[in-house]
């Protein structure tokens, strides 16, 4: 297994625009691409300074399913407009401690594994696939 040292957090902000924004839900387009992200805001939606249509950065967060290891592929997001159901990137750092991933799906995204996943089967730069919980949160820098 390949732990990788841990980097700045900065490195994986996620740049946006918000499009919409309410208690339970907002929506994040990701400049450059079609995608349309609902997230849930991980703080209060009035802690979130950002007007709609302005830019914004944060970390996306989601609970992952079983996670695969996959001998090639891409980086997306499914469904491009929506919650994120299922997702595809590279993996960019392996938290073993805290059973976590970062993996670029497109964007940056932190994942938090199931207990019983296996992490032997990472690798920094390998590619990954799985489905994620409903409920994938944004927490804007502030």
């Amino acid at each position: 297994m390949n732990v990788s040292a841990p980097t700045p957090k900065s490195q994986y902000l996620v740049r946006g625009v918000l499009e919409s924004l309410a208690e339970d839900k907002l929506v994040l387009n990701i400049p450059g691409t079609d995608y349309r992200l609902t997230l849930v805001p991980a703080v209060p939606a009035s802690a979130i300074t950002t007007p709609v249509g302005r830019r914004i950065k944060g970390t996306i967060h989601a609970n992952a399913l079983r996670i695969h290891a996959a001998a090639g592929g891409g980086r997306f997001i499914e469904p491009v407009y929506g919650t994120p159901r299922i997702v595809a990137g590279k993996v960019l750092e392996i938290d073993e401690a805290n059973r976590q991933l970062v993996v670029d799906v497109a964007v940056p995204m932190t994942i938090t594994t199931l207990p019983e996943q296996r992490f032997d089967i990472f690798t920094v730069g390998s590619m990954v696939n799985f489905y994620v919980n409903s409920g994938a949160t944004f927490t804007p820098s502030l």
